[in-house]
């Protein structure tokens, strides 16, 4: 399995039970990420995460989405440089979307990412070959069994 990125609204929905079936699907997702090694973030979409888990109406504990940050650190989540904001610029001009998604996008470009788990981009849509995907409209690739 090749590469996948996973911006901030996956790793939100990963921590919020209220909405049970797409709780599912991004457990489904990041646990083959997790056993396949093959998941990838940003540290923007950790800066983010930590701001919107700990300032939500029921708020995690900050020690907790710290832990969370730290798993997420094995992921060598891409760090933000000149050529990722040049990359999100031309993303953003070409495509017309939000900064912060462009920037979601340029991390994925940067990390050699096909694919980008996202629940607010379009499903199925392409931004400068990497192809978006809902975790409620594609489910997870099954496991082998060892």
């Amino acid at each position: 399995m090749s590469t996948v990125f996973v911006d901030t609204s996956v790793l939100v929905a990963a921590e919020n039970v209220s909405d049970a079936a797409l709780y599912q699907a991004t457990l489904d997702w990041l646990d083959v990420l997790w056993s396949t090694r093959t998941g990838r973030t940003g540290n923007q979409a950790l800066s983010e995460f930590y701001d919107q888990v700990t300032t939500a109406a029921a708020p995690m504990p900050q020690g907790d989405a710290r832990a969370a940050i730290r798993r997420y650190q094995s992921w060598t989540p891409w760090k933000t440089d000149a050529a990722t904001l040049e990359t999100a610029w031309a993303v953003q001009a070409r495509h017309a979307l939000d900064f912060g998604d462009c920037l979601a996008v340029a991390c994925a470009q940067h990390s050699g990412c096909q694919q980008m788990l996202s629940l607010y981009l379009p499903h199925g849509a392409e931004f400068g070959g990497v192809t978006i995907v809902h975790p409620l409209r594609q489910a997870a690739p099954a496991q082998a069994k060892a």
